[in-house]
């Protein structure tokens, strides 16, 4: 009788790694932030609106994002780091997310200028959606540099044999295998602005580690003048 294990069913197109999947994932965010645009309340301004749309787009962009990373398998990890070429990318990782925290935040101060003239119930609306912008803002900042950790390190290095990871990376214990390791590392640096148990031994990663810091320490003072400003709204 056979008892080898069941083969291990296709991952849907939406969970891989690859370029195509990763862009069905942006299109249908696109989709559920289109949707919270035309389902805003009518009494929204226009930068409250689209900031509910930015936050449609987090949610379902975090979403689609954590479900991948959760399936994702070491081999799945290597083989997308050969294709994406993380070192010719992480230039445009560094404008993507600057860009994207410095937007939000904007938008965030400019919906609550008007907070303390609001109804109490109007203001609650506004606090929701600013939260939740602050918050998912957040979250993704420190997955995209997790995802670009992992694929930096799982990169092969150019013209060697037999074939070596690029690494940069100095985990205690076991080598990093999954994507975890990298979310770990990622949301250390996003919390203390400092790098723990992990020791950096590349330039390639300094430089991100560094920016990271720099990004995380910045927007970490932001998210704390912002509460203060909802709380006081509150109140």
């Amino acid at each position: 009788m056979d008892i080898s294990p069941p083969a291990r069913l296709s991952t849907p197109l939406l969970f891989r790694l690859g370029v195509p999947a990763r862009l069905l994932r942006v299109g249908l965010a696109m989709v559920i932030g289109t949707f919270c645009y035309w389902v805003a309340p009518s009494d929204f301004e226009l930068v409250t609106t689209l900031l509910l749309a930015w936050d449609g787009f987090l949610v379902g962009i975090l979403m689609l994002t954590w479900a991948t990373i959760l399936q994702a398998s070491t081999a799945d990890i290597e083989r997308v780091a050969r294709v994406l070429h993380p070192n010719r990318t992480w230039g445009l990782l560094l404008l993507v997310t600057f860009v994207g925290v410095a937007i939000s935040l904007l938008a965030v101060m400019l919906m609550l200028r008007r907070l303390f003239t609001m109804p109490l119930e109007e203001r609650l609306e506004h606090i929701l959606v600013s939260v939740v912008a602050i918050v998912g803002t957040w979250l993704m900042l420190h997955t995209l540099f997790a995802l670009h950790y992992a694929h930096t390190y799982f990169k092969p290095l150019p013209g060697v044999e037999p074939e070596r990871r690029q690494g940069g990376l100095n985990f205690v214990g076991a080598a990093p295998a999954l994507y975890w390791d990298f979310v770990y590392f990622a949301f250390v640096v996003g919390t203390t602005a400092q790098t723990a148990d992990v020791g950096v031994t590349s330039l390639r990663m300094r430089q991100l580690v560094l920016f990271h810091g720099i990004m995380a320490f910045g927007f970490n003072t932001a998210i704390l003048a912002l509460s203060i400003n909802i709380l006081a709204g509150v109140l």
